[in-house]
């Protein structure tokens, strides 16, 4: 027995000198210690991110005691972002959704399960340097899939309003630009989404997502940010009858604060105020509440 402890001691120096794999956070990976949310970040080679995002929000349209419509919907986004090669992430987003609806009559109507899931890749067209990049440009590409189910109550389709989805293929194409300095980031983007038709023959607007945003970052542990969130929408159809409600454009500010608990995990808190309105049909949103949950691996 001796002699094997002898001989495991003498090996033990040369088991310490063996290359093993280096584990190291996502911050020293690709070199910046900028706290992001997802679909913000830097990428590197097997750069994988699980997370999380809850949004309550809700909204009226129509004239009061007249056609008045209320929407409130609690919504959880679950994402998963792989970079496989330094120039691509591809995104997986998987809604679920408990929404309800309740018009003039004081009738109520309401489903919850999965929503339309999304599907994304972000190419990286331009960066300064390999290592701590000071300037990123993407294209990202992707689409909405039908993956919501109808709702029915008794038996019977709940109205459009109340389904969790439009069950139809909207493909999407985005351009942004992020910039790092110092304490600074910045970030600049616009979506285009381009529905297809779906239920019941409904086909949504086209539409452009924008942001606008700047962080301030003092601390390796927390974050402020303050981001203009737009969107331009256009008319809705089904089965050939325009409808108007819902489109033309809107802005939200958003303020949000970062932190950082323990290694490679971001905690986002933050609301959306609408600050300027100018959707037809008199609709009226609230602010959104969100926080979001993003973990490195």
């Amino acid at each position: 027995m001796w002699k094997i402890r002898l001989a495991l001691a003498a090996l033990a120096p040369l088991l310490l000198l063996m290359p093993r794999e280096a584990l190291a956070c996502a911050t020293c990976a690709c070199g910046d210690p900028t706290l992001t949310s997802m679909g913000t970040e830097q990428p590197f080679a097997g750069r994988l991110r699980l997370a999380t995002q809850v949004r309550a929000w809700s909204l009226a349209s129509g004239q009061p005691r007249v056609d008045n419509l209320d929407l409130r919907e609690l919504r959880m986004d679950l994402s998963v972002a792989y970079a496989p090669v330094p120039w691509l992430f591809l995104s997986v987003t998987a809604p679920l959704q408990a929404r309800s609806v309740q018009d003039v009559s004081l009738a109520r109507e309401g489903g919850w399960g999965l929503g339309d899931m999304e599907v994304g890749a972000r190419f990286f067209l331009f960066r300064d340097r390999e290592f701590s990049a000071n300037h990123l440009v993407s294209v990202l590409v992707g689409s909405r899939l039908p993956t919501s189910v109808t709702q029915t109550a008794r038996g019977l389709p709940l109205s459009l309003d109340a389904q969790l989805g439009t069950g139809s293929w909207d493909p999407f194409l985005g351009l942004s630009y992020t910039a790092y300095a110092g304490d600074w980031s910045f970030i600049a983007s616009a979506t285009g989404y381009l529905p297809t038709r779906g239920r019941e023959d409904f086909r949504a607007g086209p539409s452009v997502l924008s942001t606008l945003a700047a962080q301030f970052q003092p601390s390796p542990t927390w974050a402020l940010r303050l981001a203009v969130d737009g969107r331009v929408e256009g008319e809705s159809n089904q089965a050939g009858v325009r409808d108007e409600v819902g489109s033309g454009a809107i802005a939200y500010v958003s303020p949000d604060v970062l932190f950082s608990p323990v290694t490679d995990v971001v905690v986002q808190l933050g609301v959306r105020v609408p600050v300027f309105n100018q959707l037809r049909g008199n609709v009226r949103p609230t602010p959104i509440l969100q926080a979001a949950l993003v973990h490195d691996l």
